[in-house]
């Protein structure tokens, strides 16, 4: 089968596309034909080498975080799932593989596809779906409460911005002009960062989630009411998130304080709370924002969608920061 592939960490972002061969299931795992995947910023990451942090890769590595497709295989362990079923998926970030024809899964981390969705539609889905998920439960909103989303009209805020809404929260996003009408379809406030004085929204959020990274932090910082707390999925691990993880080792605890000192004291002087997320895989909050999308009859917006062939542009869409919805990569027509 083909795939895509990255043989070292490089800021050049090309990738390659190999033969490969097909995976062999476990006993535990599902083998999916894969339709279409999502092409997100964790991507970019993963090909310059900044998530050694969490993990080294084995070259060649598969990359692709997100997908949809049909089962093809049932591991004999396995007896939610079956051959012909339309499911979708996030891997965990650190065994990536779902810009592949094929992709061998453990069906813990898979779930059914909304039935409202295409199969497009749905590889738009499980890794904000999850992102979003996993924040909240993590920060416990309250209705009426106050959420900015940096950058919130993209992959992430077109997933991440109407699920906020449905548990009460009241949410802006930031963007270029052009934004301002995504923006409105998803019911969200607008800052248009190129014009506006991000003065004039100092201390009025409850929670910010930073999707830009450090050199934006800062900035966000000042939006916070005291007390208020960012959580940031780019801006780096610090000790709150070293001491969440019981599986980190003492020294990688020790690590990721230090590397998070600056961001915390920066947080503390400010009198917010700072703190990082990377996201899990996990089929049960899949199937979760599953029901979300069927009782909402919510359908993400799609910003492109490129062939199995256009894999280096669609990444290179990614790093300009300017997507209006998900970019896509179209598997279905490579077999």
């Amino acid at each position: 089968m083909q795939a895509v592939q990255m043989s070292v960490y490089s800021p050049k972002l090309n990738v390659d596309i190999n033969d490969i061969s097909t995976p062999k299931i476990k006993d535990n795992q599902l083998l999916i034909k894969v339709m279409v995947a999502g092409v997100d910023p964790h991507i970019v990451l993963a090909l310059t080498g900044k998530v050694k942090l969490f993990g080294r890769y084995d070259f060649p590595k598969t990359l692709g975080n997100e997908l949809s497709g049909i089962v093809v295989e049932v591991g004999s362990q396995v007896n939610k799932f079956n051959a012909g079923d339309y499911v979708y998926t996030m891997p965990p970030l650190d065994d990536m593989g779902a810009f592949a024809e094929y992709i061998a899964v453990d069906a813990d981390y898979v779930a059914q596809m909304p039935e409202n969705l295409s199969f497009a539609q749905a590889a738009a889905v499980p890794l904000s779906g999850l992102t979003i998920m996993q924040i909240l439960q993590m920060v416990k909103p309250k209705a009426g409460e106050r959420l900015f989303i940096s950058g919130g009209t993209g992959g992430f805020g077109q997933v991440a911005v109407p699920y906020a809404i449905s548990k009460g929260l009241q949410v802006t996003v930031s963007g270029s002009k052009p934004s301002r009408e995504i923006a409105e379809k998803l019911n969200a406030g607008f800052i248009d960062y190129m014009s506006t004085d991000y003065d004039q929204h100092e201390h009025i959020y409850d929670y910010v989630i930073d999707t830009r990274g450090v050199e934006t932090v800062r900035k966000h910082l000042k939006l916070l009411k005291p007390g208020g707390r960012m959580i940031s999925l780019n801006g780096g691990p610090n000790k709150r998130f070293a001491q969440r993880n019981q599986n980190f080792s003492y020294s990688r605890k020790i690590l990721f304080s230090l590397i998070g000192f600056v961001l915390d004291n920066l947080a503390q002087l400010s009198k917010v709370q700072y703190d990082f997320l990377y996201v899990e895989a996990n089929g049960e909050q899949l199937k979760q924002v599953t029901k979300f999308i069927e009782q909402t009859h919510f359908e993400p917006i799609i910003d492109s969608e490129y062939s199995f062939l256009q894999v280096n542009e669609a990444i290179k869409k990614i790093t300009t920061q300017q997507s209006q919805g998900k970019v896509l990569l179209n598997l279905e027509n490579t077999y």
